[in-house]
């Protein structure tokens, strides 16, 4: 009986427990704060079909372990809104399909609303009101867009020869499949159309291919390349990255790599750079035309490249529709300029004569309504406006049929000077019956089963992606003109802060100073210690800023000809120099050394800089030197000093000032003479606006010298604000990219 009466009471305390513990979680089940009114997305999905009478359409796998906090709080009376604030946070929308029909589906970053397109076009027109200003933006824009794309400096091409196939030839066409190397072990892989008969030189026009099935095998891309090129031109159809013959190398799912956004550039602008050297390309004649992505990419690179001279983007072009493949925004160029869109970015081929085609069936169904207004008074600007013109055909789907291609031909036709008639039968219509579409495997370049692919062909996207920043990182560093400045002049004398101004600002790298001298025996620098010096290079390396050259600015001041203690302050520049792995220092003779002023100091300069010039042979390094002597008499100088390792560090102020011609001054130096280049003038105007300077003059000769090394900017600021390093700086510094590195 008492083993009865024990289990009895047990149960009676099992059964209290389990009444606690089932309150306990019916209480913490209750919709509260505590748990923000959490719901599982699929049940508030059931329950808004339920209470607005609509069906929503969605797959499992999109709403599988999503939450809605304060689900029931978003409730609105009308039901998109409700749903705009249910979905929003968790990345999703609801399109509607029909009435009382939607369908779920994931946020698009890159489809605006029809009005909110237009106000964002507005708002950017609305920064420039002249022709001055626009292309001010212009001149913003370019370089952001090659920074963004990862292109600001260019990779090297390879040196392998293009992979070409058998000539075919049809009526009045002839193709040739073609792959071209553009990064050590990736194709671009198309297809040459050319006229079979003609003379002399004939225009190029690009054909990329866009988001359609069959790639660049389809029939649409055949017609359109053979009527070109039977109209007179060399037409070259190639495939979109990880896309056609592509595949061979990657995975189709990695053309949704944004990276695949600026390999689309980079063969881009490897294919055009070997058409363009073929001995019948006319470079005065290049175009471009591409449908849907590949109209994305036509507009991206007319903006990018002036080679291109004309441009015909079908089907693709709108303000509230950025591209819905990261291969057409997957890289950030739309931030550039505090953000752009894609019709201002069509308004940079301003004024070279632009085709836009647009239709009833997709994003570009509005175009003649508010886009197209927007590019002809751009258009106008330049007094050009006949120059943009807009087929638009409002019942027609996005494709590049017939109607787009007539257009196309048309356009082509009158800006090439290319003979319509030639695809046209005897009542004047386009005629493509006499094109030979050819089967798939006909415009392979690597054979029918990828036999022909090189064995070094990249494989895999990490493979690429290693590559490419390998070649990025090359071309970098082999930049043939470097842009320079100096922590002095940006007021941080041997401060960190200096490197990280010169990344904010997009220069190449940094003169560092070795720091004040003084009556002290050497140089005030911090660099010899250990942790300071590591510090400087950690900082130069993340910021991707290079330390060039090393001053001994002290010795403006103090006299280098005149002092006894002159080589321990040379060795522990040259010391500092091998410990940093910095080719370039930089000795300014200063004013009680100056050679022309001071005549009797010549003796005492050529024999200590004999001492300096041994020196640097046994480190390795070169020492520059600035003098106000005319070129004649440095080259002078250098003979006399005899060393291979002392050179003229030239700054443009010096001849300029004594009315001497900069350009002779540079061919007398030679190439071999001159270490870096001040290529600054006096303070008054920035760079852009001197008019004392013709830099493009000063790249063409220097281009002619041969000679490659820093442009160093040390003054030509602004009178208006001499002392905003930014302002002043930044400005110069984007001009002499222009000018050397675009």
């Amino acid at each position: 009986m008492q083993l009865v009466r024990s289990f009895q009471s047990g149960k009676k305390t099992i059964l209290l427990l389990c009444v606690f513990v089932s309150l306990w979680f019916n209480s913490f089940s209750q919709l509260n704060t505590d748990n923000q009114y959490v719901k599982p997305l699929k049940e508030i999905l059931n329950d808004v079909q339920k209470k607005y009478g609509i069906t929503i359409k969605y797959a499992d796998s999109m709403v599988v372990n999503k939450k809605v906090t304060y689900a029931e709080w978003k409730y609105r009376p009308d039901v998109e809104v409700t749903l705009d604030n249910i979905l929003k946070p968790l990345e999703l929308k609801a399109k509607k399909e029909k009435d009382k029909q939607y369908k779920l589906s994931v946020y698009e970053y890159y489809r605006w609303s029809v009005e909110d397109g237009w106000a964002e076009l507005d708002r950017i027109a609305a920064q420039y009101k002249t022709l001055d200003e626009w292309e001010k933006r212009k001149q913003d824009l370019k370089p952001c867009l090659k920074e963004a794309l990862q292109l600001t400096h260019l990779p090297a091409s390879p040196n392998s020869k293009p992979i070409i196939t058998p000539k075919r030839v049809f009526d009045g066409y002839t193709v040739e499949n073609i792959a071209i190397e553009i990064l050590p072990g990736l194709w671009v892989n198309g297809s040459l159309y050319k006229p079979l008969k003609y003379k002399g030189k004939i225009p190029v026009i690009l054909n990329p291919d866009g988001h359609w099935e069959k790639q660049r095998y389809r029939a649409d891309c055949q017609y359109r390349c053979a009527a070109l090129a039977k109209m007179g031109a060399m037409a070259f159809s190639y495939d979109l990255f990880a896309w056609g013959e592509s595949l061979l190398q990657f995975k189709p799912e990695d053309h949704r790599r944004s990276l695949s956004m600026t390999i689309q550039a980079l063969g881009s602008i490897r294919i055009l750079d070997y058409l363009l050297s073929q001995k019948d390309a006319d470079t005065s004649r290049v175009a471009m035309t591409g449908g849907s992505g590949a109209g994305s990419h036509t507009v991206l690179m007319t903006a990018l490249d002036d080679r291109i001279k004309f441009s015909a983007p079908v089907v693709s072009l709108s303000s509230y529709f950025y591209g819905g493949c990261p291969c057409e925004s997957g890289m950030d160029i739309h931030s550039c300029g505090g953000r752009t869109d894609n019709v201002e970015l069509a308004a940079m081929a301003a004024p070279r004569p632009q085709l836009i085609v647009s239709d009833g069936g997709d994003w570009t169904d509005r175009m003649p309504e508010h886009d197209f207004l927007y590019l002809q008074k751009m258009y106008s600007w330049y007094g050009k406006q006949e120059n943009v013109s807009n087929v638009h055909l409002p019942e027609e789907k996005h494709d590049f049929g017939i109607n787009k291609r007539i257009a196309v031909y048309n356009f082509m036709a009158k800006y090439l000077n290319l003979n319509l008639k030639a695809v046209q039968d005897a009542e004047g219509k386009i005629d493509e019956s006499k094109i030979t579409i050819e089967p798939e495997k006909s415009l392979y370049v690597f054979g029918d089963n990828g036999e022909k692919l090189p064995a070094n062909a990249i494989h895999g996207f990490e493979n690429l992606e290693r590559v490419f920043a390998e070649e990025i990182e090359k071309a970098r560093t082999n930049q043939r003109y470097k842009i320079g400045l100096i922590d002095l002049m940006l007021l941080k004398r041997q401060k960190l802060g200096a490197i990280t101004l010169t990344a904010q600002l997009k220069a190449d790298g940094v003169e560092v100073d070795m720091g004040g001298l003084g009556t002290r025996p050497t140089f005030d620098n911090q660099l010899l210690n250990d942790t300071v010096r590591n510090q400087f290079l950690k900082t130069a390396k993340e910021n991707k800023v290079e330390i060039f050259c090393l001053a001994m600015t002290g010795y403006y001041a103090q006299s280098f000809c005149g002092r006894e203690e002159y080589i321990r302050s040379i060795e522990d520049c040259i010391k500092t120099m091998k410990l940093m792995n910095v080719k370039y220092g930089f000795l300014p003779l200063g004013v009680q050394c100056d050679i022309k002023k001071n005549p009797s100091v010549r003796d005492s300069v050529v024999a200590r800089l004999k001492v300096v010039g041994k020196m640097a042979e046994a480190a390795g390094v070169i020492i520059s030197i600035e003098t106000s002597l005319n070129a004649k008499e440095e080259v002078q100088l250098l003979k006399e000093i005899g060393s291979p390792n002392i050179k003229i560090y030239f700054n443009f102020s010096n001849p300029l000032k004594e009315g001497r011609d900069l350009i002779s001054e540079l061919k007398i130096l030679g190439k071999d003479r001159i270490s870096m280049i001040h290529a600054t003038n006096k303070d008054s105007v920035w760079l852009q606006n001197d008019p004392q300077i013709d830099m493009y003059k000063v790249k063409k000769t220097l281009d002619e010298m041969g000679w490659s090394g820093w442009l160093v900017i040390e003054r030509s600021r602004d009178a208006k604000k001499p002392t905003d390093t930014k302002y002043n700086y930044g400005a110069n510094t984007a001009y002499l990219k222009k000018v050397f590195q675009e």
